[in-house]
């Protein structure tokens, strides 16, 4: 079994409403033509309104430093009215994934311990 396949499998454990999209080259595509790149990266120091935040500790401790920059910086909201969040990752991973607004919290858990 694959890695793709060992996260694939637990993504649909969490619920059969997340959507595994295997070709996903035209939400890259988006993303390419709205943000400035170095490499395979967003560069974020050239986007407008961008927050970062330096984890600490281990992956527990993660999950609640995020879930409080997220409540911080009213990107809750965003979330909340959000048709639909893309989750791609740049590295070793080669699907995205689409999450309703109400499963983000659950799939973030899910994505930061594995």
């Amino acid at each position: 079994m694959t890695l793709d396949d060992e996260i694939k499998e637990k993504i649909l454990q969490l619920s059969d409403s997340l959507l595994i999209i295997d070709s996903w080259n035209s939400i890259a595509d988006e993303l390419s033509d709205s943000f400035e790149w170095i490499g395979s990266k967003i560069n974020w120091s050239k986007t407008s309104k961008h927050e970062s935040l330096n984890l600490k500790g281990n992956y527990f401790d993660w999950i609640d430093q995020i879930n409080n920059f997220i409540h911080a910086n009213n990107i809750d909201s965003e979330i909340l009215h959000s048709d639909n969040i893309y989750y791609i990752n740049d590295s070793s991973l080669d699907f995205s994934v689409s999450i309703k607004p109400k499963q983000f919290y659950q799939f973030l858990k899910m994505a930061i311990n594995n």
